[in-house]
Parts: structure tokens; sequence; C-alpha cells
């Protein structure tokens, strides 16, 4: 009983001690929003004409968010934004969809039982199958031009190339016994293949995402001063 009143006694410390060390700290101190607009010009291209470039644009950003001592609000041009980034997609090809098949005949050893002694029983099944491939290249060139406004402030310019080839692969039109294919092949299956807006974010993504989101945290980590 006088060792029960110790571990009651050292508890109870131990919780005051936690609810005082709760309540004694400094309430977390919300990001500045910062606007920030962006302004996309692209060439004569019929490809660019079926992507949405309000979805982008807030895609766009909402990766360049991510990290960031700040929270980036998009605003419009006239709004005066605190961060400016003119977007100049000089080329944007999407080339036409290559969708190949192949007939292929399969075959696997599978268990279908135990003979006497307890050891599994193989039987070798076959089926045939059409191996389907899908491919689609894009390609797009990025001209940025980034801007903070202010003091000290910030300018970037830079041009980035990138490159993508879709690619998938999958089982269709199976005759046979469905055992004979790889578990692993059956599951892949056709998947949904992208659209145009997409491949022009992958292609974003690719490094120029990257590099501005880099440029734009340093810049803003040192202006905010840490928390005493």
């Amino acid at each position: 009983m006088k060792y029960l009143k110790y571990t009651l006694l050292l508890f109870i410390m131990v919780e005051m001690a936690c609810n005082s060390s709760k309540s004694g700290r400094t309430p977390k101190v919300p990001k500045r929003e910062v606007p920030f607009a962006i302004n996309i010009k692209v060439q004569n291209n019929a490809t660019i004409n079926f992507v949405n470039t309000d979805y982008f644009a807030l895609q766009f950003l909402q990766d360049l968010d991510q990290f960031q001592a700040v929270n980036f609000v998009l605003v419009g041009a006239e709004e005066n934004p605190e961060v400016v980034l003119n977007l100049d997609i000089t080329s944007f090809t999407l080339w036409p969809r290559d969708e190949r098949m192949t007939r292929r005949r399969v075959s696997r050893s599978v268990a279908v039982g135990t003979d006497a002694a307890g050891k599994p029983i193989y039987q070798t099944v076959t089926a045939s199958v059409d191996i389907v491939q899908i491919q689609r290249r894009s390609n797009a060139r990025f001209v940025t031009n980034l801007t903070v406004k202010g003091t000290p402030g910030f300018k970037f310019q830079r041009t980035f190339a990138a490159n993508y080839n879709y690619v998938n692969n999958y089982v269709d039109n199976v005759q046979g016994d469905y055992r004979a294919l790889d578990p692993g092949v059956m599951t892949r299956g056709s998947a949904i293949e992208p659209t145009e807006d997409d491949f022009l974010l992958i292609l974003a993504r690719q490094e120029m995402i990257r590099r501005l989101s880099t440029e734009l945290r340093k810049y803003y980590d040192a202006q905010v001063k840490p928390t005493e």
C-alpha cells in the first residue's frame, strides 16, 4: 500500500509538470500570407489550346507553396502581388498516342494438390494473351521570370526544357487458363492516361517547380526571424 501511494504521488507530479509545460508553450504564429501572381503566356500552339491555364496556375502554386516559411495566395496582376512569376510556355508538344499489341502464349506451373506423402503436385497451365503497350511522348520549354518585391527583393530568370514519355503495358483478351498469367501482370490493367493538363504539370514538375520553390524558400527563410 505504501508503494502504491508513492506511485500515485509520482504520477500526479508528472501530470502536473506536463500540464504546466503545455500551458507555458508559445502559441504557434500563423504563416504570413504572400500575394502571388502567375502570368502565363503561350505561343500559338494547338496542344496548349486544350490546357486549362487557370487550373495549371493553381496546381503550380500549390506545389510551390510546399515547405515554405510563408503561405502563397494566388491573386491577379492588378491586386498588387508581392511575388510575380511571368511564365512563357514557348513550346508544348504532345505527340500522337502510339498503341501496339502483341499476341503471346504464356504458361506457369501451379500447385493443384498434394500426393500421399504431402508433397505438392504441380500442373502446367497455358493461356494466350494480348500484351498492349501504350506510349505518348511530350516535351515543353518554359521561360521563367520570377520577381519578389520589397526589401531586399529578389529576381530569378531561367529557361527550362523538359521531356516525358508516358508508358503503360497491360494484358487484354485472355484465352485459356487465367492461372497462367503472372499475378503482377493481372493487377496492372489499363491505367487512366494523363490528360493534356497532366502532361504539362508533369513536365513543369521535373525541374522548374522544384528550382523555383528552392529559390523562394531560400529568400523567405532568410526574412523570417526565428521565434524566441
